[in-house]
């Protein structure tokens, strides 16, 4: 999922894969948030991914708040490994079966490779 943002006057809202796959990490910072003078209330939903932040605008001005959010990486973009990897994997399988079919065809030829063409796919 790509970092969303959504900021009010007195509340900003973030969503990423980053909040979602760091748990311990979120806690962590929230904690941290929390000890800041004129944050009011933070919400964390951990399978949504997402936090808000209700805040005092006259305590503490919001672009404050943006800028410890984006040095915590909330706000980065986290490639998935596994979605990456299945990927190559089945881009793979498929040059496999297109080599072998090619070398069937090459060396063999005939109806033969075309039955055994249709049982690969």
């Amino acid at each position: 999922m790509s970092p969303y943002l959504h900021q009010t006057q007195n509340r900003i809202r973030v969503r990423s894969d980053f909040i979602q796959r760091n748990p311990k990490q979120i806690k962590e910072a929230i904690k941290k948030l929390q000890a800041t003078d004129g944050i009011e209330e933070i919400t964390h939903r951990l399978y949504a991914g997402s936090v808000a932040i209700r805040f005092d605008s006259k305590q503490v001005k919001a672009t404050t708040l943006l800028a410890q959010i984006e040095g915590m990486g909330w706000l980065s973009v986290q490639k998935d490994k596994d979605y990456i990897d299945s990927t190559i994997r089945r881009s793979a399988v498929s040059l496999v079966k297109g080599i072998a079919i090619l070398t069937l065809k090459r060396t063999v030829g005939g109806p033969l490779v075309s039955a055994v063409t249709a049982l690969a796919r």
